[in-house]
């Protein structure tokens, strides 16, 4: 990709639509077409679509952009990374004259109206390359983007990634064509394309599953306020409501609660932030919808006249490879909820925080839930991508790992979140055996490691890089009470382990005994309460963060399952509430995980689900996003003895 030509636009464009005309002497036996188009690109041959993808190429960390503006310092070296797609085309293309069109918008490429941390977009053009290989009569002929392709202005006349889009259908869009390549009735003015250089980063053929149309629901009419109507999904989702146009102006709104008869747009990044949409001059019967992002909404506001309506769920299109049977109604929901918004937060390669307000690729929410996402569906492909994403933020000078993956700001800390480059390959090689992949992210492993040691005092992380935030655990109800270097030591101590086992899987040569022993050391010193036989106070579950490391003793998971049997609702945080969970199972208890995930009082998953909720909140009282996957990690133990079972490896 980097060695052809790439085009573009001019710069005021949103969205263009490029051309190209290729004659073909017979109708081909074989053809393919290799494409990359920045920010996301739909690819048409002769009007008609190729393929069912949404959002690609895959979002990766395109190449170097001024990061000087975030509010905190950044001053890494990343490796840089784009992705192109390669579509058989043989059924598209005929004998004679055939026309090659890509529809292109911002993506995560342009993305430049939301800057809340920051600017963070990559590049401020438009940009596509191309190569058509078709193989007629025994001959091969080529077809690349250069001096001969075209381009004009697209339709979309505004489109972001977190706000939604602008359509104005008296600018077209590509449609089915007569014989001569225009579309019926309308003549378009074309321009060439113009030269522009590829980007500065390594190409690589995008293998993660891309996102598309999974299943469509009926939304029910909620209100009818005359000039607006307000629909219910059903169900917290991402995707789009599609509407078929009447001929009017139509304007969608999305959010994931009502409140006195009108949307409530607060738990999905508030007034300054909504998600809608806008069609101008729509041709009476056309399926309106956006095409360059997705919206997360369980409700819809429509303001002017439509057709049907109906709302298309859109992720990533990856399979759900398990059930839950079981009779209790809140561990079904949390079975059925988890799945869900996992689903919902898997977009463009990437597992997402949540899919609305942030939509970023956390490293502490994606290493928390990826074994129970790997157990419960089958994405193999799409976490193999996910790691590379990983790899590719990490510094190359100290081995740092950002709390984003592609990097695009966030908070977090140096345990909980930088450990997901151990966490998520070590995981992956438990559920796919692939150890080519775990030797790859070994000497990253070790990077990070020696980068840990920089934040260390006295065999404890009590630090992160200048100017970032230094978190443990997360989202507990009320204040966090357990001391961050607690945490970020216990991940400290956990990746150690996990990379002394990929040392022995991977045949090389390395001894953290001392090291380890140094920092468990140092918990028991600074945490542990001989009188008690607890750690920290016992405080939302510091007791099993020390048995999970091996520290404590009976006493200390005899007071750990005194407190959590008579417990009414759960104390815990994102990562609390799994390693309570994971230490109960591992010893035995599996009735007490099965007690504390059914509880109905506050906090607790079953106070969620008696709210009404679909999707797994952020926090436990339901005040910031409706659907972030975080807590759901410990859904897994619901399985108990069939846990196992789902291992692929």
């Amino acid at each position: 990709m980097k060695r052809l030509q790439w085009v573009t636009c001019p710069k005021a464009w949103q969205s263009a639509v490029f051309r190209a005309n290729v004659g073909l002497d017979d109708t081909p036996e074989a053809a393919k077409i290799k494409i990359c188009g920045l920010g996301f690109f739909e690819l048409y041959i002769n009007g008609a679509r190729v393929g069912r993808d949404y959002f690609v190429p895959a979002w990766s960390d395109y190449e170097k952009r001024d990061l000087s503006t975030l509010i905190y310092p950044i001053n890494g070296e990343f490796t840089y990374r784009v992705y192109y797609l390669v579509y058989d085309v043989a059924r598209y293309l005929k004998k004679g004259e055939n026309v090659i069109e890509a529809l292109l918008g911002n993506g995560w490429y342009r993305q430049n109206k939301r800057n809340a941390e920051g600017n963070l977009w990559y590049g401020d053009e438009l940009k596509l390359a191309f190569r058509l290989t078709a193989a007629c009569g025994g001959k091969e002929m080529t077809v690349e983007s250069g001096a001969a392709t075209v381009c004009r202005e697209g339709c979309i006349v505004e489109n972001n990634i977190y706000f939604g889009e602008t359509h104005d259908y008296a600018r077209n869009i590509p449609l089915p064509r007569r014989d001569d390549g225009e579309a019926a009735g309308v003549v378009w003015e074309w321009m060439p394309a113009q030269k522009t250089n590829a980007p500065e980063a390594i190409f690589a053929k995008q293998d993660c599953p891309p996102d598309r149309v999974i299943r469509s629901l009926k939304p029910a009419l909620l209100h009818d306020c005359g000039d607006r109507k307000i629909y219910d999904a059903g169900e917290n989702i991402s995707g789009w409501a599609r509407v078929v146009s009447a001929g009017e102006t139509v304007t969608v709104r999305y959010a994931e609660n009502v409140r006195n008869g009108a949307l409530d747009f607060a738990s999905a990044g508030g007034e300054g932030q909504i998600q809608s949409d806008t069609f101008l001059n729509a041709p009476p019967g056309t399926a309106l919808h956006p095409r360059f992002t997705w919206h997360a909404f369980r409700y819809f506001e429509i303001a002017g006249r439509t057709g049907d309506v109906i709302v298309d769920v859109v992720h990533a299109d990856v399979e759900v490879r398990a059930k839950y049977e079981g009779a209790n109604e809140v561990h079904r929901w949390l079975f059925d909820a988890f799945i869900r918004t996992q689903l919902v937060n898997m977009h463009a390669g990437v597992p997402s925080d949540c899919p609305h307000r942030e939509r970023l690729g956390y490293t502490g929410d994606g290493q928390l839930v990826c074994d129970t996402a790997m157990t419960l569906l089958d994405c193999r492909r799409f976490y193999k991508k996910w790691i590379q994403d990983i790899l590719d933020c990490q510094d190359r000078r100290t081995g740092h790992i950002r709390h984003t993956a592609p990097f695009y700001g966030g908070g977090g800390g140096p345990g909980g979140w930088g450990g997901a480059v151990v966490i998520v390959p070590y995981m992956y090689y438990k559920h796919y055996g692939d150890k080519v992949l775990l030797k790859k992210c070994y000497k990253p492993m070790l990077r990070w490691l020696a980068c840990m040691r920089g934040f260390a005092e006295g065999g404890l992380i009590v630090r992160e890089i200048g100017g970032g935030w230094c978190l443990g655990d997360w989202c507990t109800p009320g204040k966090v009470l357990l001391p961050e270097p607690f945490v970020n030591t216990y991940y400290y101590v956990k990746c150690m382990r996990y990379i002394q086992e990929t040392a022995d899987i991977l045949g090389e040569d390395a001894d953290f005994a001392a090291e380890i022993d140094s920092s468990l050391s140092a918990l028991t010193q600074n945490y542990y309460d001989e009188q008690t036989g607890s750690f920290c106070g016992g405080v939302q579950g510091a007791d099993a963060f020390g048995l999970d490391l091996g520290l404590g003793g009976a006493r200390t998971l005899d007071s750990l399952i005194a407190k959590y049997s008579s417990a009414t609702g759960l104390d815990t945080g994102i990562f609390g509430t799994d390693v309570l969970c994971k230490v109960l199972y591992d010893n035995g208890r599996h009735d007490l995980v099965l007690r504390l995930l059914s509880l109905t009082g506050y906090p607790s998953f079953g106070h969620m689900k008696a709210q009404g909720a679909t999707t797994l909140w952020e926090t436990w009282n339901g005040d910031a996003s409706h659907n972030h996957p975080m807590f759901g990690a410990a859904a897994k133990y619901l399985l108990g003895k069939d846990l196992d079972k789902l291992k692929h490896f």
